[in-house]
């Protein structure tokens, strides 16, 4: 670990954190380079475990797969999963869960369509896709603490 290692400059300001606080708890006790080594090698022992992707955002890499896929029809959940793993490395092992998130959430932020078949569409305002079920059912709004889709009037709550 190099002193321009993000990991490092983290390292040290946690390090430098924990001392400031120690000493602040108890300004009678002196912290000596034991209890600051010890503390080292407890916070490089924790930071083994973070990671930060090499890769873009989701969205990014969703949004790219859909314009270099070209297919007429948009593209499929599949596909779109197949493309990242070819062009992206160091994905999360849940990958498929976390794209199909990820997919949901721009259906919802209105940057994507699902169409009858399934397929993933980037939006286009001066096209008129035709919107189901995959883009609607997860599309939700608190009414009263009753969960009901933007479509189902009937089945919110009056209020009083």
């Amino acid at each position: 670990m190099t002193e321009e290692d993000p990991k490092h400059k983290l390292l040290k300001k946690l390090k430098t954190s924990i001392l400031f606080r120690l000493r602040a708890l108890n300004p009678s006790s002196s912290i000596n380079s034991t209890h600051s080594s010890i503390i080292e090698d407890r916070l490089q022992h924790v930071l083994k475990g973070f990671h930060t992707p090499t890769h873009p955002p989701y969205a990014l890499m969703i949004k790219r797969a859909i314009m270099e896929l070209m297919e007429d029809s948009g593209s499929t959940e599949e596909a779109i999963s197949e493309f990242i793993k070819k062009e992206y490395e160091d994905l999360p092992w849940a990958h498929e869960k976390v794209l199909d998130v990820h997919l949901r959430r721009l259906c919802l932020d209105g940057d994507l369509v699902c169409t009858e078949g399934g397929r993933y569409v980037l939006v286009d305002h001066d096209d008129n896709v035709k919107e189901t079920e995959c883009n609607l059912s997860h599309r939700r709004k608190r009414n009263g603490g009753v969960n009901v889709t933007e479509n189902d009037s009937s089945s919110q709550s009056k209020s009083t």
